[in-house]
């Protein structure tokens, strides 16, 4: 049942438990209008609010194109129109897209190279490589009171003892056994960054040495990857849920690494006010940092990155400039990216 606020309003009562009123669409369409927001097409714009909702698409790309930001006297620069907000909802949904893609790439390499180091040290055997004593405890964990390790290890254990994906099941049924690098393949993101985070210093330094091919790793290296890993796990959630990426922030925050920062001419004055920590570029150099061993599998992300934002800047939108600034990027990131990865040296395959 909907609550229809008018009606309180006559008998002067409040509504119960209600912040945010629901809106027919013809109101939804009123309501922008009276706040200057130009509609050209109503039923077009009545169409495209009822297929993704008004929070989804107005309150959620309507900050670059608002001059007051007041919730009760929000007013749209003047001659913004509907069709601006969808354009960046449009290119929004793109980023999403590409960037998970990016994500899965990345998770593919990490759980890769931990089921080989895993396998390096212990073995293939389940019993072994899942010893519990071969793991740090972790830190106890408020919902359940149980440790890390504990909660971890239950779940990699019913995997284990009772399979219900493939190959897992074909493991289990032929070999009695499934080992790393099978079981690695029902692992969740999440499961693999806190396996990681719980593994020994020897399998930890091969996991990054595997990855980003660097034999002498710095403490800063060792603590770059980890932040990295946690940035990568919160933005393929936030993807995976459908969020809102070009002025996302991460919770997990990137450590200050000259050599990667100054790709985007990202100074420490800039990081310390926010730049190159939990932004969209935080995540474009955790990806150059992951993918310095062999950039292929970032250069589709970063042709796409260059071809939508090129497209959106010819629209013609005096909000490109803004725009780049909550990715955190600068004018020339593009330039940046290619003396990084050596792409004018790269024939990219066609089709």
């Amino acid at each position: 049942m909907y609550y229809n606020e008018n009606r309180y309003k006559e008998r002067g009562e409040i509504m119960p438990g209600i912040t945010k009123p629901f809106l027919p669409v013809d109101d939804q369409v009123k309501k922008l209008e009276e706040r200057g927001l130009a509609i050209k097409n109503k039923e077009y714009a009545k169409r495209k609010l009822l297929q993704t909702t008004y929070y989804d698409l107005i309150n959620g790309y309507k900050d670059m194109f608002l001059e007051s930001r007041d919730d009760e006297e929000e007013r749209y620069i003047e001659g913004t129109t509907f069709e601006d907000i969808l354009e960046l909802y449009e290119l929004d949904r793109q980023l999403r897209y590409m960037t998970l893609e990016l994500l899965l790439d990345i998770e593919s390499k990490f759980y890769s190279s931990i089921s080989y180091s895993v396998s390096y040290f212990y073995g293939e055997s389940s019993n072994s490589y899942l010893n519990k004593h071969n793991y740090k405890i972790g830190k106890k964990q408020r919902v359940n009171n149980r440790y890390e390790r504990d909660n971890l290890f239950m779940r990699l254990n019913n995997k284990i003892t009772n399979p219900d994906v493939q190959p897992l099941i074909y493991y289990k049924t032929k070999y009695k056994n499934i080992p790393p690098w099978i079981l690695v393949k029902d692992m969740t993101f999440g499961e693999l960054k806190i396996f990681y985070k719980l593994s020994k210093k020897n399998v930890k330094d091969m996991i990054i040495k595997t990855i980003i091919n660097k034999n002498n790793l710095t403490e800063l290296d060792k603590q770059f990857f980890a932040k990295s890993i946690g940035i990568f796990n919160n933005f393929r959630n936030w993807c995976a849920h459908g969020g809102r990426i070009y002025n996302y922030k991460s919770k997990v925050k990137l450590p200050y690494y000259k050599k990667y920062h100054d790709i985007f001419n990202i100074t420490q004055i800039d990081y310390n006010a926010g730049k190159g920590q939990n932004d969209v570029s935080a995540l474009l150099i955790a990806s150059l940092f992951f993918f310095q061993a062999d950039y292929w599998g970032f250069i589709e992300f970063r042709v796409k990155l260059e071809g939508y934002l090129n497209d959106y800047k010819k629209l013609g939108y005096a909000q490109y400039q803004d725009l780049l600034d909550e990715l955190g990027l600068p004018d020339n990131y593009s330039n940046q990216i290619d003396l990084t990865i050596g792409i004018a040296s790269v024939e990219i395959p066609q089709g």
